[in-house]
């Protein structure tokens, strides 16, 4: 009786001891959240994990979603960096999902607002649901979704032999521990279970490292689905829909997520064979049950993308709501910025027409506005999220042609490079969604008479009426030739105490002025150099 108390009290106190624990744990994690709150994270997710969970998932979505050079010349890479402030890489692969696939649906914008905007003001939900992700937060939870997506294996006919030696392997424990049998037999299953295990992990090891994440995941899915707050009770209705069926899969794959420091469950899982027992046990169940198990993997990474944009917010201050418009022709911002830029230049503008052409000096903010009106574009068809005073629009694809280069792997010329690139605008045209076209100094690598015919060829097929064309040109004798078809706007240089600046603002008209050789004077070329360029350009000569 003593020894019995004496036991209960042991336990009593090692569970005191781990509660404790984890309320100095959960402490501690609280204090970092509240730090770390409306802050870029300095460690940033590996983003070739997010673009493979890209191309798994769009996939279904033919060609719903920005295309590479878009996103490219867009800086979006970066923009996810500096939205990204996840618990979880779940949270983050699914964030770079969202970014990349545009929807045109506001009812799906409100829901995602909805909940951006409770995380945004109630301290004590996003608190809960963050401690709850944290179970989630190693790394390797990035392969979970490599294994759910993919076809699973087959399971071998003979798999139930996996149990029956699990089995034998205790019943042999037993007899030696009740001194039956010598304690020298305890090393012929492991012998042989050591090379069994070998051989059955050679076919499934990708799954069980990424399914000995899976329970973590049911497990953590069920304690979110448990909080009560009404203000997610609809999140908790589809997690309680997606979690039924799965807490038998739980069960059976335990053994997955074994682990120590001193490698003490790895030799338990290679006598007893828990594991690969376990991952085969389960394996019928999960089939069944993978539309369910994708659903969790979805709404967890849904709950934790959600939390990135408020942080995200939180941060940016001055952002709006975007008001999407039924008038197919109405774009209007209202001091509008890029978030990538330290201290930005706020510009308002509204499209006059659908077609704008925009001039003006090198470096005075043309390629920069072209980026900043797609970036937001995409925030507001994806985040709910405009840096602006005001943003109003109907619903538009954006499509760019900014950032050519040759590219020596495919061999492609810059020319080339460029052509394939207006030539995908132009069959965007043909579609019937609405477009917001980007190009950036079009056909700017062949030859300056083919470069003039062909442009306005192409910018009068894109003014169509149907899609918003912004082009950025230093071909001045464009305004001239389009402007019918296209209304005019510059940036500008201004002469200061310093020498050469710019305002960054757009103003409406084309450009008047030039600069180039201005801009090799202000950073140092050779007088020589400078006043003979002069002279040729005064003389017509150049």
């Amino acid at each position: 009786m003593i020894d019995l108390v004496y036991l209960l009290g042991i336990l009593l106190f090692v569970y005191a001891v781990s509660k404790y624990k984890h309320f100095l744990w959960n402490k501690k994690v609280l204090i970092r959240i509240r730090e770390n709150w409306g802050k870029i994270p300095d460690k940033q997710f590996d983003l070739r994990i997010a673009k493979d969970f890209f191309k798994i998932r769009s996939e279904k979505f033919n060609k719903d979603f920005i295309d590479d050079e878009t996103w490219d010349d867009l800086d979006l890479n970066e923009m996810f960096e500096i939205t990204n402030r996840g618990i979880t890489p779940i949270g983050a692969q699914y964030l770079y999902f969202l970014l990349r696939h545009p929807v045109s649906k506001l009812t799906i914008l409100k829901q995602r607002e909805t909940l951006i905007n409770e995380f945004s003001k109630n301290q004590k939900l996003r608190e809960k649901i963050i401690l709850k992700l944290m179970n989630l937060r190693d790394k390797n939870v990035r392969y979970l979704a490599y294994s759910l997506w993919k076809p699973l294996p087959d399971k071998p006919k003979l798999s139930f032999l996996l149990t029956l030696l699990s089995l034998n392997a205790i019943v042999i424990l037993l007899l030696v521990g009740m001194k039956l049998i010598s304690v020298i037999y305890l090393s012929v299953p492991f012998v042989f279970h050591m090379f069994i295990r070998w051989r059955v992990k050679r076919k499934i090891n990708e799954f069980i490292v990424s399914f000995q994440f899976l329970g973590v995941l049911i497990r953590t899915a069920e304690e979110i689905s448990l909080i009560k707050m009404s203000e997610i009770q609809d999140i908790q209705k589809t997690l309680k829909e997606h979690l039924s069926g799965t807490k038998l899969i739980a069960d059976k794959i335990f053994a997955l997520q074994f682990k120590d420091e001193f490698g003490l469950f790895e030799y338990i899982n290679i006598y007893f064979l828990f594991d690969v027992s376990g991952f085969y046990s389960a394996l019928n169940k999960i089939r069944s049950n993978i539309e369910k198990l994708r659903g969790l993997f979805e709404t967890i990474g849904h709950l934790d993308a959600m939390l990135s944009v408020a942080s995200f917010r939180e941060e940016f201050g001055n952002y709006c709501c975007p008001e999407f418009q039924n008038k197919s022709d109405l774009f209007y911002v209202k001091n509008i910025y890029h978030p990538l830029l330290k201290t930005p230049v706020p510009n308002s503008f509204q499209f006059e027409s659908k077609s704008t052409l925009i001039t003006g000096s090198n470096m005075s903010g043309k390629t920069t506005f072209l980026k900043t009106m797609g970036v937001n574009v995409v925030l507001a068809q994806t985040i709910f999220t405009c840096l602006a005073e005001r943003y109003q629009a109907p619903f538009i694809r954006v499509v760019s042609s900014i950032g050519r280069s040759d590219n020596l792997l495919t061999g492609k010329s810059y020319y080339l490079a460029e052509v394939e690139s207006i030539l995908k605008i132009i069959k965007a045209a043909d579609c019937k969604e609405i477009h917001l076209f980007l190009i950036d100094e079009i056909f700017r690598g062949t030859n300056s008479v083919e470069r003039h015919a062909v442009s306005i060829e192409v910018l009068n097929y894109l003014a169509n009426n149907k899609d918003f064309v912004m082009a950025a040109t230093h071909d001045l004798q464009l305004t001239e030739v389009m402007n019918k078809n296209y209304n005019n706007f510059h940036f500008r240089e201004v002469m200061n105490e310093d020498g050469l600046g710019f305002d960054y603002c757009i103003h409406s008209g084309p450009t008047t002025s030039k600069n180039a050789i201005a801009l090799l004077d202000f950073v140092g070329y050779p007088k020589q150099i400078v006043n003979s360029a002069k002279k040729r350009v005064k003389n017509n000569l150049a």
